[in-house]
């Protein structure tokens, strides 16, 4: 039998130090990923992360771990300033291994995985336009995602665009999305 993405029953919540169990057995098949929501996620104050749950068997399908941030941008004309855009960041999504690649409803292409990702993109918009007025989404993308995100009207920085440089987006290609 075939089980499609619209027949689970799913519901977001806030990880927290009460709530840890759902992520006990999350995995995505990325050892820091998961080492980082099995240790680290809930004790982070620089950011939130959501889970989105099965309610049927109370499994994760997916956590989404968003912060503030900002693209700073840059000119070559010297008189002009350089700017920075206020932005939100999604630093981790991931997908437990046993959902990925479920289709959302017979006879597309939509996934699971997809359906999750444009929800917290909607969401996000709600929060940027209701609380805080950021102007863009940013992520930083390992390698075997980008075709995802680029689906997903992500676009690649441009030659003027400069995001955060740590050691946790080494390898990854910074991408944003315009929430205007």
């Amino acid at each position: 039998m075939n089980i499609y993405g619209e027949q689970i029953p799913i519901e977001m919540k806030i990880l927290s130090l009460k709530n840890r169990k759902y992520i006990k057995d999350f995995f995505c098949d990325n050892i820091s990923i998961d080492d980082y929501y099995r240790k680290k996620a809930a004790v982070d104050n620089s950011s939130v992360t959501y889970l989105f749950i099965n309610t049927s068997d109370n499994s994760t399908i997916a956590c989404v771990t968003i912060a503030c941030s900002a693209i700073f941008t840059d000119t070559d004309e010297q008189d002009v300033f350089s700017t920075i855009l206020s932005a939100m960041e999604i630093k981790y999504f991931a997908v437990d291994e046993s959902y990925k690649h479920i289709p959302y409803i017979k006879g597309s292409n939509l996934t699971l995985s997809h359906y999750i990702f444009s929800y917290m993109l909607e969401y996000m918009r709600e929060i940027s336009h209701d609380k805080i007025g950021a102007s863009k989404i940013v992520l930083y993308s390992v390698p075997q995602a980008i075709n995802f995100y680029k689906r997903c009207k992500f676009k690649e920085f441009g030659d003027t665009m400069y995001g955060d440089e740590g050691y946790y987006v080494k390898g990854c290609l910074p991408m944003y999305y315009d929430l205007n």
